[in-house]
């Protein structure tokens, strides 16, 4: 966007051009594509996207009419949605020109997306949304990609697109510069085998200017001459605009004037007809189309966080009313809001919004939409699961625990909760399986601060796919059962389970075994802020090399848990002007390190990283992507990926699972975590900005990380993938009570436990208060019984 001002500036400055050299035997034919890139939020806010996308479609219009020959495109189904709703008459007289083929829709999704964070729910939710109202409002389902702003795209698209037909895809970056490709128009193929035709834009989506020569100049430039035919996007874009009446007229006047060049006002569907017709000489592209601003990747977290976990969510929420519906009717229903849902979350998928390149009065905006979505998915998780618990169960005069895992793959793993025991002491309560086997657990600290109130377990679980786990909470004395086999030990600051062993020291974790082997390096795992003088972008480098400022130092470890199923150490400190929390828990049974990091972060124009030292030179390194992974080559840059990343070594594969974090780099021996970064927002670099009260910089204040480090013999993507995304949508777990009769004194705490004798209340004189509240629970237990 901002780095294309000044190119269109030259563009429109280039007026005499030489004669453009083609080849002889046939002219270049120049696709001229009428568009209006339509930021609905970027340096403003959402309504003011509205608002535009009313003017540009209205200018459309009004240009078809007048010029016979014109022809337009637009793509963005929730531009057109917002146009049917406040003004049927534009909206019809699109209609009218879509039928008479002088409007042609591009694209076929929601919103032209951010293509590296969505999951793979996500982009899957992104075109069947907009292809579903395309189809409704137009019959017509658009089968090219159009991303033109988007910055980057990764190796797997060909194969998500090809799920829902399409034949191609159109984007921009990254540019020449960035990333060389054997010509313009070629055949992309996706990491799992898919081909679609790609086709990069030059030199960019948008004019600035009324003549252009310049912009047709370049366009012919890029074309592959053995192909013949490129596409030259006009018109005033990123506010919407689209083309003027100059542009037209210039090119009405000036098709003749290229020697060798056909000028075609045409579409994007034109353009692909000829390139199919041509498909076998277009040469193969099989790797990702990335490094586009780095920046991107990790500023403003929680957004990005949100999206990640509001997608997965959305994501479970279907999954689960597909396999525990109760009838038809409510399965419906219960997918109808969840679409809804899924609208808004398409809607912030937006390329200048999940970037994090937006002003910070639309990030409200964001958040707002990106909470409503999260609200649905939680009502109809609750709605499915209990319906599902209410016809599906039958009553029983005992407590149970009812486990679904909705999910297309087997759950193996740990389950944490907290059963509600009338606020009752836990004794010798314990849980049995469907055959009344004990299933091992253990007490765990729990989240409410008061005491003997509430309980905390966590037990291991296989769960089926879209299968379900009924355990029974009784009481004891419970029967004997065989320790775990291989249990968690915890002392002074070493964990270990089995063949995994973690020591933690002042910087984080200092030492990671398996099977004896090392694996980390001298500086292990820990936390630095980075000098990061980037603009939020990050336009014109490939990742992040300024100095490391402050490491992180000093902790001092504490036991929360030590128990044969998990144990768990903590610390609390400081870094720079941020305060950081870190945990570290192992699991019995499991090769893995659970690694929960809080950070209150206070800096300005400096990123957190995490960097993990590896005892040796990774042999290979693969990231997880939505829809699959791709394998990478070590070095400086700064690469996204979803849901997991992993290295491989000498017969071990070290593993990162996180909803939470979405880049990192391998150089060397350092693997490296981008977290926080804290630019200036919607900013482009400029150093020379007055002082204001407006300027906010990034992700500032509090922020959640959630990871686990796994080690396996070998990696296995598809197991990566799994336990990442059980990690984001792990299994429900509700208490269900039907057919159960509960104490006589109800579920009100007892006098122990709510008239506390605590000096210092009577000495601040509020005992009369607690005596008062003391004399009237006593009179209702003497009652009750």
């Amino acid at each position: 966007m901002i780095m294309l001002f000044a190119m269109w500036f030259e563009l429109s400055e280039h007026v005499f051009v030489t004669h453009i050299s083609t080849n002889a035997m046939s002219k270049t034919v120049v696709h001229l594509i009428a568009n209006a890139h339509l930021d609905p939020i970027w340096l403003w806010n959402w309504q003011a996207g509205v608002d535009e996308a009313l003017a540009t479609f209205r200018s459309a219009v009004d240009r078809c009419h007048e010029y016979p020959e014109f022809r337009y495109t637009r793509g963005e189904a929730w531009l057109y949605e917002w146009v049917e709703d406040l003004d049927p008459g534009l909206f019809e007289a699109v209609r009218e020109l879509i039928a008479e083929g002088r409007w042609s829709i591009a694209g076929g999704q929601w919103i032209q997306p951010d293509a590296n964070l969505p999951t793979a729910a996500g982009w899957r939710k992104q075109i069947a949304l907009g292809q579903q109202y395309f189809q409704d409002r137009f019959g017509i389902s658009p089968k090219i990609g159009y991303n033109v702003d988007t910055f980057g795209h990764p190796a797997t698209l060909p194969d998500l697109l090809d799920e829902f037909g399409y034949r191609g895809y159109v984007f921009h970056r990254p540019n020449e510069s960035q990333v060389k490709l054997p010509a313009q128009t070629f055949r992309w193929r996706g990491t799992g085998g898919a081909e679609i035709i790609g086709y990069r834009i030059a030199p960019a989506y948008v004019t600035r200017s009324d003549e252009l020569h310049g912009q047709i100049d370049l366009s012919v430039k890029a074309t592959d001459p053995a192909f013949g035919h490129t596409m030259m996007f006009y018109g005033l874009g990123n506010h919407g605009g689209g083309p003027t009446k100059a542009n037209i007229e210039w090119l009405l006047s000036h098709r003749d004037a290229f020697e060798g060049v056909e000028m075609r006002f045409s579409t994007v569907d034109d353009f692909y007809k000829e390139a199919e017709a041509r498909r076998e000489i277009l040469p193969v592209v099989d790797y990702e189309l990335q490094k586009t601003f780095p920046g991107c990747y990790s500023v403003m977290h929680d957004i990005k966080q949100i999206q990640h976990r509001g997608e997965r969510m959305l994501e479970q929420a279907e999954e689960l009313a597909r396999a525990f519906a109760t009838d038809n009717q409510n399965s419906d229903a219960t997918l109808g809001r969840i679409d809804q849902a899924w609208k808004d979350l398409a809607f912030t998928q937006f390329h200048d919004i999940l970037a994090g390149t937006s002003v910070p009065t639309s990030c409200v905006s964001t958040r707002n939409m990106q909470g409503r979505a999260m609200i649905v998915a939680e009502e109809e998780i609750v709605r499915v699961s209990r319906r599902y618990a209410r016809v599906k169960l039958p009553g029983e005069n005992v407590q149970r625990l009812v486990l679904l895992n909705g999910s297309s793959d087997d759950f193996d793993g740990y389950i944490e909760c907290e059963p509600f025991i009338d606020f009752d002491d836990w004794s010798d309560r314990w849980f049995a399986d469907e055959n009344g086997k004990p299933v091992p657990f253990q007490l765990v600290t729990p989240e409410a601060n008061a005491g003997d109130m509430t309980h905390r377990v966590v037990l291991p679980a296989h769960i089926a796919a879209s299968g379900q786990r009924i355990l029974k909470l009784l009481a004891g004395p419970p029967p004997h059962s065989p320790a775990h086999p291989d249990p968690v030990n915890v002392a002074a600051g070493v964990i270990s389970a089995g063949d995994l062993q973690l020591e933690t020291g002042p910087q984080g974790i200092a030492s990671l075994k398996w099977q004896g082997r090392d694996l980390l390096g001298a500086e292990g795992l820990s936390l630095h802020l980075r000098e990061d003088h980037g603009d939020t972008w990050v336009f014109h480098e490939t990742g992040f090399n300024e100095d490391i400022g402050v490491r992180l130092n000093e902790l001092e470890w504490i036991v929360e848990d030590a128990g044969p199923l998990r144990s768990r150490l903590y610390a609390d400190q400081t870094i720079g002007d941020s305060k950081i929390r870190i945990s570290v828990t192992v699991l019995a049974g499991k090769p893995e390190v659970h690694l929960h990091l809080q950070v209150v972060f206070a800096e300005r124009y400096k990123m957190l990283q995490m960097p993990i030292q590896l005892a040796t030179k990774p042999d290979g390194w693969t990231s997880g992507l939505a829809g699959g992974h791709v394998e990478r080559t070590s070095g400086s840059d700064e690469m996204p990926f979803c849901g997991w990343d992993s290295i491989q070594g000498d017969h071990y594969s070290l593993s990162l699972h996180t909803p939470d974090a979405y880049s990192s780099r391998l150089h060397d021996d350092v693997w490296q975590f981008s977290l926080l970064r804290s630019p200036l927002m919607a900013w482009t670099g400029d150093s020379e900005l007055d002082p204001a009260f407006v300027r906010r910089h990034a992700d500032q204040g509090w922020h959640d990380f959630h990871f686990i480090l796994r080690v396996d013999e070998v990696l296995d993507p598809s197991r990566c993938a799994s336990i990442s995304a059980h990690q984001a949508k792990p299994p429900v777990v509700f208490d269900h009570y039907v057919g159960m009769n509960r104490p006589a004194w109800g579920n009100a705490p007892p006098r122990r436990l709510w008239t506390p004798d605590i000096p210092h209340a009577r000495e601040l004189g509020h005992m009369k208060h607690l005596d008062s509240i003391a004399d009237q629970g006593r009179n209702w237990e003497e009652s009750s019984e």
